[in-house]
């Protein structure tokens, strides 16, 4: 190339200029990155790059993934009883009270405990000084025995753990009344299709010893008597009882229905630190409310005080309770009273020779022991 600028020959200029130009060309230009294309990604210089729709198939696999493992999960939750939720929120908090302490229930036996003497018949035997926490007098007191209708103070202090509403109604059917009637169970007289509020379920489970009210209670708190039960039991675990387990809440025989004075007086002694239940407790007699079956209700007395009025222990008063018997079981009381002083007490007979020997027992006890 040739140029001529004001006759000055600048070929070698422009020559230089243009290789100069060229060269710089050459190291500035980057060679495009060799690229082959998959159905589903591009290969860059060796680094995969996935689609963006490929994303958007991912995300929804792993979401639906989750929904398969979280629905039956779901599922098991919602159809599980009252009672199982239950169980499993208080597994988790028997953790958190094995770290805090409980209140204990339990007397303790001193060298001053006394040996009941052998003129009282019942066969085993324990009086507690509540004030001291100390066990007056016992015979065979820690020994495995049939707690018959005694069982229905328990039944009554769990029910009052899970009612809300005691205005709710349980109605009775033909199916839960008849078999108690056919095994001459207790009751308190509930006929099909009555409607009985919560109140009057626990006063006839006390009061006249109502087999048919601690079923009502059960299948309307629980379900059914075998899921109250449960509840039961966990309240033998939350009292800290030693030799106790239940299978029913009336009390009806079964080897493996079974309590000792010792534990039958700690729940005498929780169920009254509940306001409901010592009030039930200590009650002679009650009047159900008005349903079409009862326009006037059923008038419901204590087994107890219906043996003990008039035959009140010198220095001593007794205050409620509960009685209780089968054949396996003999005659059993579990009561409290005060003493003149003001001293409150628990005494528990079980094991009892005869109603009215068993009924004697208790009164010759309070008036010995509770000074």
């Amino acid at each position: 190339m040739s140029h001529n600028f004001n006759n000055k020959d600048y070929s070698e200029y422009f020559s230089a200029l243009e290789k100069s130009i060229e060269r710089k060309s050459q190291e500035t230009e980057q060679p495009k990155p060799k690229t082959h294309s998959t159905a589903n990604k591009k290969v860059y210089g060796g680094v995969v790059r996935v689609r963006p729709w490929v994303y958007i198939t991912a995300i929804l696999l792993v979401a639906v993934i989750i929904l398969i493992i979280a629905l039956p999960k779901r599922a098991k939750a919602e159809s599980e009883t009252p009672s199982e939720i239950q169980s499993a929120e208080n597994t988790a908090s028997d953790v958190l009270e094995n770290k805090q302490e409980r209140v204990n229930y339990f007397a303790n036996f001193t060298d001053n405990t006394a040996v009941v003497d052998a003129d009282i018949e019942s066969g085993n035997i324990i009086v507690i000084n509540c004030d001291t926490n100390e066990v007056v007098a016992a015979r065979d007191a820690t020994t495995r025995c049939y707690p018959a209708s005694t069982t229905k103070v328990m039944t009554l202090l769990t029910a009052v753990d899970y009612i809300t509403d005691y205005n709710d109604t349980f109605t009775f059917s033909l199916d839960i009344t008849d078999p108690l009637y056919i095994a001459d169970a207790t009751v308190a007289g509930f006929l099909a299709d009555e409607a009985v509020n919560m109140t009057d379920l626990l006063y006839g489970a006390i009061l006249p010893s109502g087999a048919d009210a601690t079923v009502g209670l059960a299948l309307s708190i629980a379900g059914s008597e075998e899921k109250f039960v449960k509840l039961m039991n966990q309240k033998v675990k939350e009292l800290g009882l030693r030799d106790t387990n239940f299978v029913n809440t009336s009390g009806l025989f079964d080897e493996n229905h079974y309590t000792t004075p010792e534990d039958m007086a700690v729940i005498i002694r929780a169920a009254m630190q509940n306001d409901l239940c010592r009030e039930i407790l200590s009650t002679y007699q009650y009047s159900t409310a008005s349903t079409p079956q009862h326009p006037e209700g059923i008038l419901l007395s204590s087994t107890l005080f219906s043996s003990m009025y008039g035959t009140e222990p010198e220095g001593a008063d007794i205050l409620g309770g509960k009685t209780g018997f089968v054949n396996e079981s003999g005659y059993c009381i579990a009561s409290f009273g005060k003493s003149d002083s003001g001293t409150e007490y628990v005494c528990v007979t079980l094991n009892g020779r005869g109603h009215w020997p068993t009924v004697y027992d208790q009164i010759d006890l309070y008036s010995r022991y509770a000074k």
